[in-house]
């Protein structure tokens, strides 16, 4: 649980330690009025501050000229749209060094980053301005739904900014904390500040809602619908962090692996409730509040992670791979491609001989039969790929020929423990290798029909 009260001072005195802070928070969990708090404390004691929301902008260049608006400085050629990003930075940094004052710079909405097309030199060139203060005089609030090691290590598959940067999330609110969301909370008994609280789950914009409409004296449908909408926000937030599957297993259960530092995240996001040893430690009496107290939350969780255990992924998986192995080479040999394959290669033939004797039990046992390719394995469908390769370049683009054979081979070395019910022969890290692969398969397939289906301009 955080203090909201002193969130907004002990954020301002690291940015003027000099120091640079990375907010974080999930949807409506209140950066912006944290941030709004630290603009003022800092103007207060005659600091400058540059606020730049990144959801006006289209690129980093953008970003950067905005700081120079807000530097005052004079290099008309730096606005100009002949000049590159890099000229722009170093008139920015040219600004910074020919001034006296220490500026913050305040990026709100940095989840934004990851659209630029120049995204990865501002990162760089952002770190630059920032990663020594004591020197250029400069400091950085970065405020952002994702932490920033998920939005470089997406830009550019390493995170160099995050390090340079003090980290502060926001999550559930305390009883002292309602009274700064508006007039709703005068005259509240402990009671029904207690009642406000569990509620919401200790999340900001529901405990807004809940000042603000009583749900406790005038029950209304509408108010689950609210709390249903945050739930999946938080979801889908949680989801980018990649902290879905733990969340899963600290609210719904079982643990089944090691996640202390998943668990800490979690606690910091008011996901789940503080360990009781940590309350105590800092003297508290108030009980945690989290969102994992929710029957709503805990049942839209359990929805999205039916499939946590590998098997529902790598099973999907095999069904996508099948349908674009079945697209693409209808439109290249027709309807009965498949004895156009099966003469090229011995194991391809192999595989369509096993698949027929399975639709003939089936029929015999069942009276009635799946397509061909639904009695394949991993195995199989790599064989058929690799020997139409030609045809599924344009779907395998992202990496080369080696790494789509280790992806596919690694899925059919895992298929089989996990399809007959015996996940626990497969270790921690096999059980992660197999969801990575298999998310890698729909990932791909989702951008290669996407594109297939997009005109393009």
């Amino acid at each position: 649980m955080t203090d909201r009260a002193k969130t907004p001072e002990r954020v301002r005195a690291l940015l003027s330690a000099p120091a640079n802070v990375a907010l974080h928070g999930s949807p409506g969990s209140g950066k912006s009025w944290i941030s709004d708090r630290v603009i003022h404390l800092l103007e207060d004691a005659g600091q400058p501050v540059i606020r730049v929301d990144l959801s006006t902008t289209s690129s980093g260049k953008d970003v950067l000229a905005e700081l120079l608006v807000g530097l005052n400085c004079t290099d008309v050629r730096a606005h100009t749209d002949t000049g590159s990003i890099r000229e722009v930075w170093r008139s920015v940094r040219t600004c910074l060094m020919q001034s006296d004052r220490h500026f913050v710079v305040l990026l709100d909405q940095f989840d934004r980053v990851v659209h630029f097309d120049d995204a990865v030199d501002f990162l760089l060139l952002l770190r630059e301005l920032v990663h020594r203060p004591e020197s250029l005089r400069c400091t950085a609030l970065i405020v952002s739904r994702r932490s920033l090691q998920s939005i470089e290590t997406k830009v550019s598959g390493i995170s160099t900014l995050a390090s340079v940067c003090y980290t502060q999330y926001l999550g559930s609110l305390a009883a002292n904390d309602l009274d700064d969301l508006g007039p709703g909370a005068s005259g509240l008994t402990d009671a029904e500040r207690t009642d406000c609280l569990r509620w919401s789950g200790g999340h900001p914009s529901l405990a807004k809602y809940w000042l603000t409409t009583r749900p406790d004296l005038s029950p209304d449908p509408s108010g689950d619908m609210e709390r249903a909408k945050i739930a999946l926000r938080v979801l889908d937030h949680l989801a980018d962090l990649r902290l879905i599957d733990a969340a899963a297993q600290y609210v719904l259960g079982p643990i089944v692996d090691d996640l202390m530092f998943e668990r800490q995240e979690l606690e910091l996001l008011g996901i789940v409730p503080e360990q009781v040893n940590h309350v105590k430690d800092r003297g508290e009496e108030e009980t945690p509040i989290s969102l994992s107290e929710q029957q709503i939350f805990r049942d839209a969780l359990r929805h999205r992670t039916w499939s946590m255990n590998p098997w529902g992924l790598l099973g999907l998986a095999e069904v996508r791979l099948r349908g674009v192995i079945d697209s693409t080479l209808r439109d290249v040999y027709g309807e009965e491609w498949e004895h156009q394959v099966a003469k090229k290669h011995p194991a391809v033939k192999k595989a369509l001989a096993d698949a027929h004797a399975k639709q003939a039990r089936d029929t015999k046992m069942f009276a009635r039969q799946a397509p061909w390719l639904s009695y394949t394995y991993p195995g199989d469908l790599w064989d058929i790929v690799q020997v139409e390769w030609s045809a599924f370049v344009g779907l395998f683009s992202t990496k080369d020929k080696a790494h789509w054979r280790s992806v596919m081979t690694g899925l059919a070395q895992y298929r089989a423990p996990l399809a007959h019910g015996r996940p626990e022969v497969l270790g921690e890290a096999q059980r992660a290798q197999c969801r990575l692969f298999a998310e890698e398969i729909i990932e791909r397939i989702d951008q290669y029909e996407h594109a297939r289906l997009t005109p393009s301009l």
